[in-house]
């Protein structure tokens, strides 16, 4: 598996498993409150992480949420490896889904592509903090 890639094993992709998040899972909020996750950590023989990423309709139209999806993807492609390797170390599953809360179209014409990857860091901070049994 390369480093800083995407792949199709770290995606979340059943229908039943976002269920089961949604229902089960715990959220958190980045710093600035404009980023949710929803995450649900299970123990498991295949350790690692698999995320999400939803957008609402009522967040602008389709070219601008399709942006924010790539961003998001992009920005947790480049932050998860210590997420992973904590995960891996205490074999556990991870699966996250991401949410604009604070983000929409009209609010947020122009995205900051660093916001975002300030947002994502300090959600995948706190999730690994659960992880380790580190909470603050």
């Amino acid at each position: 598996m390369k480093l800083f890639s995407l792949s199709k094993n770290e995606r979340i992709k059943e229908k039943k498993n976002i269920q089961n998040l949604i229902q089960d899972g715990s959220s958190v909020f980045s710093s600035k409150n404009s980023l949710k996750a929803i995450y649900l950590i299970k123990d498991s023989n295949e350790p690692g992480v698999k995320i999400a990423v939803g957008i609402s309709r009522k967040a602008g139209k389709a070219v601008w949420r399709n942006r924010i999806k790539r961003l998001i993807k992009n920005a947790y492609r480049l932050n998860k490896i210590p997420l992973v390797n904590s995960a891996k170390e205490n074999n556990k599953q991870i699966l996250i889904l991401f949410t604009s809360s604070g983000y929409n179209e009209h609010k947020n014409k122009k995205l900051d592509y660093q916001e975002i990857v300030e947002e994502i860091k300090s959600v995948l901070d706190k999730i690994e903090r659960k992880v380790s049994g580190k909470s603050k």
